[in-house]
């Protein structure tokens, strides 16, 4: 069956571009128009002669102003003259109202002789509208009411409560985290630098996030400063842990850089992904959502918490044993 909707959906929107070269590729989406946050299915057929082979399919976890939900596993089939088909299929959304392009898609491939090419898609038009209609009122939209609660329900903590909690355990691990590279400095020589900061810098990044995250700039509305500031607090740690100019690169240059230097590629996806958020919410005033700017900052705080455990092996094996 879900071949079956792909197939009806390359009929009506288009066919594999390129096909008379050795690699075709064709996107097509099964909606034009969607209200915001709607998902569209995407769908990208890839179809190859013998011996070429597909090395990326183009589609990352953001495209544009669009964001991949979900990536549905891939079909790949036989079809004639010895060619092969590569379905994949993502469901996608959007966060801003307009007339907006899905961008090209890059799929990029090998001959059987090794050598690297690429084939773009064109672009879709999707239109994003509002969820309020043209000429609907707007002043009788009230807040959500929070749920009711059973009588037997339990206690329900209170979210201030758990962001606390959550502050009181990462202080305790720095805490921790002080105390023993205190005793290892006491170890050492006593000519070692006196005045050598203690906290690493995946660590001075996780208190300044937790700080940044305290202040809940999003919910006011001030998501350029918010923005500004988890951007600053990223481009400092790549400074001081990785010694790279962090602070005059643009953001596709920054992750050049780090994709140079060896940096595991998680954590340079995280980072590029913020800092192109950044730059949209700085400079093109586009409209965003507390819950976007929120998920920003935990992805930032998972990628340090990786990132300080990291430096701690690294500490233990720059140490004697």
């Amino acid at each position: 069956m879900r071949v079956l909707v792909v197939g009806l959906v390359l009929v009506a929107l288009g066919s594999v571009a390129s096909a008379d070269g050795p690699v075709g590729v064709a996107a097509t989406v099964d909606k034009r128009g969607i209200t915001i946050g709607d998902p569209i299915t995407l769908a990208l057929v890839i179809e190859t002669d013998a011996g070429y082979q597909i090395t990326e399919s183009g589609v990352g976890r953001t495209m544009g102003e669009f964001e991949v939900l979900e990536a549905i596993p891939a079909q790949v089939t036989r079809i004639t003259n010895g060619r092969t088909r590569y379905t994949f299929r993502y469901r996608v959304t959007a966060f801003r109202v307009g007339d907006l392009f899905f961008p090209p898609i890059n799929v990029a491939y090998r001959s059987p002789d090794g050598v690297p090419g690429v084939v773009p898609t064109d672009e879709i038009p999707i239109v994003i509208t509002s969820v309020i209609r043209p000429g609907e009122a707007t002043n009788d939209i009230k807040p959500a009411k929070p749920q009711l609660r059973l009588p037997t329900a339990p206690p329900q903590i209170p979210q201030l409560a758990v962001q606390v909690g959550l502050a009181i355990v990462v202080l305790v691990m720095l805490a921790l985290i002080i105390r023993q590279t205190r005793r290892a400095a006491a170890r050492r020589p006593k000519d070692t630098d006196i005045g050598e900061v203690l906290l690493t810098p995946a660590q001075r990044a996780m208190a300044e996030l937790n700080r940044v995250a305290s202040l809940a700039l999003p919910e006011k509305g001030r998501y350029a400063e918010h923005y500004a500031l988890l951007s600053q607090t990223l481009r400092s740690y790549v400074r001081d842990r990785f010694g790279l100019s962090a602070n005059e690169r643009t953001p596709r240059e920054l992750r050049d850089d780090m994709l140079r230097a060896g940096i595991d590629r998680t954590e340079i996806a995280t980072i590029y992904e913020i800092l192109i958020e950044g730059e949209t919410a700085r400079f093109h005033q586009a409209v965003s959502y507390p819950a976007r700017a929120r998920h920003a900052v935990r992805s930032a705080l998972d990628a340090m918490r990786r990132a300080a455990v990291a430096e701690q092996y690294e500490l233990m094996k720059g140490q004697p044993s």
